[in-house]
């Protein structure tokens, strides 16, 4: 199912709380239809009206007449009782049961179903109702249609992936709570409204109502709320030109009210409303597992981290100037919206578009928003807006809306079309630098450095390229992050801490020591994460001065205890800490949440291993691969268990799955050559060396070893390396050492 909140967790017990237990000062949509009847009937009509509601005659749009479906081999029935619903299908224990319908969950284009899975606890069921008409929708469909989904599969309806509360509830509940009973090692959560209702986005409205009834809302800001929509901004042409320009306003407060639930993010607190966005949220940086190279949309990203990306974004523009907030319906037909501030008499005709109007391409959304498909009939569409390069899809394999939307042509072939248009190619996109920066290469960072002044760049995408920078393993990397340090727009500071992962212990300590005043949550929090990996390295003294950020983070942490990762985070920093008994306990507690987590189960194992039960590493490494056959980490990890047990076959073959998995790291090339050397295979291990290096070609550690395992001063291609890495690091002992023995002097 879709998500956008980077949480997860379990759920004890899905009930209401009663309202005499309730300390909040939530009103209640009702109060608010009083006073507010047009927003109210837009807002009844809206996706938002229907995010969650309770399962009746009314409300349940699925065929519940007593029908089968079977999917991955596993027949499921739908049927009533009066008015109740009811799934019989295969459950947790992978035997039969009847399970009731306790909610149902979205609208369109699909309609999913919570159901009890007889503790109390909520899932929502992989198998959904599509509600898009005939002939292609009226049927039920199965999430994973494409994944041999069972019961232990990750994405079964009874596991982690698809509980309500960890996973839906925050966006598709109205003031959510979740409580951890640490006894009972279980969380309870609770909500206001089951739906979407008015004070999901305009927080509590207590004060609000109080102020009415006392005629005193125009001399408070806000109307009594925390936060409010931004001033409009004023959209006017200048004379002779084809795009508007922005006057007043240009606030993020629509930002900070939608971004919450419109974005892969993580909790920062769990008092979100009236806080900035960055302060309330860890919003995902663009990288290229979530997006593609140049910034679009390759996962499940919900929107905002594209919209940061734009130009649009970056004058002004708002999420209200395109959308009516209460029913979210565009707000103006076809090609009236980007109308606004794009003159239709130059953008909205053949000339521009090149293509008949009326026709599929003639629309603005056909190739500057195109769309990507999730849960298999969900279309969601890149805010962004990307304009087509088909030269970068030829060269880094992103999409281009051309290619995609003309069945049986190329990047090639769009190439050629845009050049017989006159259309010059664009060779400034930051897609190719941030190509670069993943592979290490010092070239691309001299070329960020320059990007990174360039007026009106997106604040995201110069947060993400300087995150991007860690990879980076040269002496210059601490000179380009200096001054972005102290930048002031705190996603940009959170993206250059988040570089300092790169730099050599002593000075990245030194680097984040004279920032430990800072204040920003986001900021700290990226901070804390660089910090806690070299913790262990630190003098007293320094520790001390540590102490008061770790605390913050282990504070922020608290407000997404109910996710796996996060518990896996919290044992991380036990371990940094030195405090091992609190690090299993997190552990432990991040396989409650759950079981199948891959980083859970490799960190866990590294543990137990450090512990002396090398037994018990192993177990819980062949459980990670069961889950992830061919993840590197996991295989990297499992080759070494073996390794230790002295199964040096066996192992050779984890470290070759390890070190040629699509997530394959220059660490694990490394250690299936140093391993394939030491057990006298040094033609194999040059050789992977060298498709290694290939992949990676500026990798410090991978040239270093190539260079001693080719040994000879005669060779060019040792010299070739050689020259590299002093380009690489001209500074190096280790690199003028190497030079010295090959050659007796530096060249």
């Amino acid at each position: 199912m879709g998500c956008a909140v980077a949480i997860a967790g379990i759920l004890a017990g899905a009930g209401l709380v009663p309202e005499t237990a309730r300390a909040d000062d939530y009103a209640g949509s009702a109060v608010c239809k009083s006073c507010h009847a047009a927003e109210a009937v837009a807002w009844e009509r809206s996706d938002h009206f229907r995010a969650m509601q309770e399962a009746t005659p009314g409300t349940v749009a699925g065929d519940f007449s007593d029908v089968r479906v079977t999917f991955h081999g596993m027949d499921t029935r739908f049927f009533r009782e009066g008015d109740d619903h009811f799934v019989e299908t295969v459950g947790p224990s992978g035997s039969r049961g009847k399970y009731p319908v306790r909610y149902t969950f979205g609208h369109r284009p699909l309609q999913q179903y919570l159901l009890d899975r007889g503790d109390g606890v909520l899932q929502a069921f992989d198998v959904a109702w599509d509600t898009r008409s005939e002939p292609e929708g009226q049927r039920w469909y199965h999430l994973q249609p494409d994944e041999p989904v069972s019961p232990a599969h990750p994405f079964f309806w009874t596991r982690h992936a698809m509980n309500w509360s960890s996973q839906c509830a925050d966006c598709h509940s109205t003031r959510v709570v979740k409580t951890f009973d640490p006894k009972k090692r279980e969380f309870t959560t609770d909500y206001r409204e089951a739906n979407v209702g008015c004070e999901a986005c305009h927080g509590p409205a207590g004060e609000h109502v109080r102020l009415a009834e006392s005629n005193e809302l125009a001399d408070v800001p806000f109307a009594g709320f925390a936060s409010g929509p931004s001033p409009p901004i004023k959209w006017l042409f200048p004379a002779e030109k084809s795009i508007a320009e922005p006057h007043g306003g240009g606030a993020d407060r629509e930002i900070d009210m939608c971004g919450g639930c419109h974005s892969l993010r993580t909790p920062l607190t769990t008092e979100p409303f009236g806080k900035p966005y960055h302060e309330a949220y860890r919003l995902e940086l663009v990288d290229d597992v979530r997006y593609f190279l140049d910034g679009q949309i390759r996962e499940e990203v919900f929107v905002l981290g594209s919209f940061l990306q734009s130009k649009m974004h970056v004058r002004g523009v708002t999420c209200g100037n395109c959308h009516e907030p209460h029913s979210g319906d565009l707000r103006f037909p076809g090609n009236g919206v980007c109308a606004q501030c794009h003159r239709a008499d130059v953008y909205d005709v053949a000339s521009h578009h090149r293509h008949p109007p009326g026709q599929p391409g003639s629309a603005c959304i056909d190739c500057h928003m195109p769309a990507r498909t999730y849960m298999g009939v969900d279309d969601r569409r890149d805010h962004s807006f990307p304009i087509p390069r088909p030269a970068l899809g030829a060269e880094l394999g992103v999409p281009n809306a051309c290619a995609d939307c003309h069945e049986g042509r190329d990047d090639q072939w769009a190439i050629a079309s845009l050049r017989d248009w006159g259309v010059a190619e664009d060779r400034d996109h930051w897609a190719r630098i941030h190509e670069g920066l993943r592979r290490g290469n010092p070239e691309a960072l001299a070329t960020a450095e320059a990007l990174l002044e360039t007026p009106g760049l997106s604040p995201l995408v110069a947060a993400s390229l300087l995150a991007q920078t860690a990879n980076v393993a040269t002496t210059a990397l601490g000179d380009v992050l200096r001054p972005w340090l102290d930048h002031s727009d705190p996603l940009v500071r959170r993206g250059a801490m988040a570089g300092t992962g790169g730099l050599p212990n002593d000075l990245r300590w030194w680097t984040l020591a004279n920032r430990l005043h800072e204040t920003h949550p986001g900021v700290r929090f990226e901070m804390a994460v660089s910090l806690s990996e070299i913790y262990p390295g630190l003098s007293p003294a320094a520790r001390r001065a540590a102490a008061p950020l770790l605390a913050d983070y282990r504070q922020r942490l608290a407000a997404s205890a109910d996710l796996a990762a996060t518990q896996t985070a919290l044992a991380r920093l036990e371990v940094s800490l030195g405090r091992t008994a609190p690090a299993q306990r997190a552990f432990e507690r991040a396989l409650e949440i759950d079981p199948t987590s891959l980083v859970a189960l490799v960190d866990f194992a590294d543990l137990r291993r450090a512990q002396g039960h090398e037994q018990e590493a192993g177990t819980l490494l062949r459980r990670a691969l069961s889950v992830a056959p061919d993840n590197g980490t996991a295989n990297v990890a499992y080759g070494l268990h073996l390794v230790r047990l002295n199964r040096h076959d066996q192992a050779l073959t984890r470290l070759s799955t390890a070190a040629h998995a699509p997530d394959a790291q220059p660490r694990f090339v490394y250690i299936y050559a140093v391993a394939l050397d030491s057990l006298g295979k040094r033609e194999r291990a040059l050789t992977a060396l060298r498709e290694g290096i290939g992949r990676w070609p500026w990798s410090f550690d991978l040239l270093t070893t190539l260079v001693l395992y080719i040994g000879d001063d005669r060779s060019p291609e040792l010299h070739r390396h050689l020259d590299t890495l002093e380009a690489l690091a001209p500074d190096s002992p280790q690199v003028r050492a190497l030079r010295e023995r090959y050659t007796g002097h530096r060249q």
